[in-house]
C-alpha cells in the first residue's frame, strides 16, 4: 500500500467519523457493522490458514523452536517381566519316624552333609533289645531241640509228632525274633537319600510321634526359584521362556528357562506360580530371595521411541517428526499405533518409518508445520 493510498485511506475513515458522530448512534446499526466486520475477519483468517493470502500482507509464522531429535532404525526390542521369588529345594523332605517313643540319640548336626542310609537318630528301643534278647534265648534252646529230634527221626528213633512240634517251635521263634528286628529297626531314622540337614524338630529325652516330622533333609545342588505372577501375564508367559535369575544376597545371575508354569490361578490372590531349576552351587541356599527378569515377547526388528516422546489426545496417540524442507526441519504432527512397552521404550507398529527422525526433545509445546532448530549432536 502507497503513501497516497495511505493518505485516502485515513481521509475517508475521519469523513466517516464525523458523519457518525453527527447523530446519535443506533444500536441496530451497530451490532450489524461489528458482525459484518467479525465475518470479513472469520473469513481473512481462514483464509491465512489455508495459505491464501488475497491482500498481499505478510503471514506470521510460529518463531523456530530448538529440538534434539532420534534417528528411527529396526532393532531389537524386547518385554520383561519382573517378579521376585524364593529359592527351595527341589529334594527337600521331612523325614517323620516310623513309631512313637523317646528319643534317645540324634547324630547329625544341622549343615552336616549325610549319604543315604546314615543313621541320623535313634528312638529308646530298650524294651523291644530285651526282648529280642529273651527271644534268641528260647530259639537258641529250640534250634538245639530241633537239631536232635531231626537226627533221631532220620533214624526212625522217636515219633514224628515230637519231630513236627521241635521244628514248629524252633520256625515260631524265628518269625517273632525277625518281627522284633523288624520293629527295632522302626525306631532309627535314616536318610533315604544324600543331601544337607536343613533342620533338626526334635530333641534328645523328648517324645517323637509317628508320622510326625522330626529331621529335614535337602539337597542343594537341586534348587529351584518359585514365583507368583499376575494372572494379567497368563498368556504370555511359557514353559521354555527366558528369564534372568539374580540372586542378590549371594551376588550371582543365571540366565535360565522357564522350566514350569502352573495351568491354575489362585482364586486368593489372582496369581500363578512359575519354576526355574538352578544349577548347582554352593553360594546359594534354599530360602535366598530372587529377582526374575522374564522375557515374555521379543522383535528383532521394531521401531521403537522413548515413551515420553508419545502424547495422547482422548483416544488418539501422536508424536512430532522432525521433516525437511528448504534445507532445514518443521515438525509434523504423526498419529501413531502403540505395541509393547519395556522401561523406557515403547514400539510403534503404525505411523513411523525406517530412517525418518522423531522429536526427542523440545516436544512439548510444538505445532504442526513450526520450524525447527535441530541441535547437530542428536543428528
Amino acid at each position: 500500500m502507497t503513501k497516497t493510498h495511505l493518505r485516502i485511506f485515513l481521509a475517508a475513515f475521519a469523513a466517516a467519523a464525523a458523519l457518525t458522530s453527527c447523530r446519535p448512534p443506533d444500536p441496530s446499526a451497530e451490532l450489524a457493522r461489528l458482525e459484518k466486520q467479525r465475518d470479513a475477519l472469520t473469513a481473512r483468517i481462514e483464509l491465512l490458514k489455508a495459505g491464501s493470502n488475497p491482500g498481499g500482507l505478510a503471514v506470521p509464522t510460529a518463531a523456530p523452536a530448538a529440538v534434539q531429535i532420534e534417528m528411527i532404525k529396526p532393532a531389537l526390542f524386547i518385554h520383561v517381566i519382573n517378579a521376585q521369588g524364593m529359592l527351595e529345594s527341589e529334594t527337600n523332605i521331612l523325614i517323620s519316624p516310623l513309631a512313637s517313643g523317646a528319643v534317645r540319640k540324634i547324630h547329625v548336626s544341622i549343615g552336616d552333609r549325610v549319604e543315604r542310609g546314615r543313621l541320623l537318630a535313634e528312638l529308646d528301643a530298650s524294651v523291644l533289645q530285651s526282648s529280642i534278647a529273651e527271644v534268641e534265648s528260647s530259639l537258641g534252646l529250640a534250634r538245639t531241640i530241633f537239631e536232635k529230634r531231626e537226627r533221631l527221626w532220620q533214624k526212625k528213633i522217636g515219633s514224628e509228632v515230637e519231630y513236627l512240634q521241635a521244628k514248629a517251635g524252633k520256625e515260631s521263634l524265628e518269625k517273632r525274633l525277625a518281627t522284633l528286628n523288624e520293629q527295632l529297626a522302626l525306631t532309627k531314622i535314616t536318610a533315604p537319600i544324600e543331601g544337607t540337614i536343613d533342620d533338626i524338630l526334635i530333641k534328645e529325652g523328648e517324645a517323637a510321634a509317628a508320622g510326625f516330622g522330626a529331621i529335614r533333609l535337602v539337597q542343594r545342588s537341586r534348587l529351584k526359584v518359585r514365583a507368583a505372577l499376575s494372572e494379567n501375564y497368563a498368556s504370555r508367559v511359557r514353559r521354555g521362556d527366558s528369564v534372568r535369575v539374580r540372586i542378590p544376597v549371594a551376588g550371582v545371575e543365571y540366565d535360565r528357562r522357564i522350566d514350569a508354569v502352573s495351568q491354575v490361578i489362585d482364586p486368593r490372590n489372582r496369581t500363578f506360580q512359575v519354576e526355574v531349576l538352578l544349577p548347582g552351587d554352593e553360594r546359594i541356599k534354599p530360602n535366598m530371595m530372587a529377582v526374575l527378569t522374564i522375557t515374555d515377547y521379543r522383535n528383532p526388528e521394531a521401531l521403537s521411541v522413548l515413551k515420553n516422546i508419545v502424547q495422547e489426545t482422548g483416544q488418539e496417540k501422536f508424536l512430532f517428526v522432525a521433516e525437511p524442507k528448504d534445507g532445514g526441519f518443521v515438525a509434523r504432527k504423526r498419529i501413531v499405533r502403540t505395541g509393547a512397552e519395556s522401561e523406557n521404550r515403547v514400539e510403534i507398529l503404525e505411523g513411523l518409518s525406517d530412517g525418518e527422525a522423531v522429536v526427542s526433545f523440545g516436544f512439548q509445546k510444538l505445532a504442526d508445520g513450526q520450524p525447527l532448530i535441530v541441535d547437530d549432536s542428536s543428528r
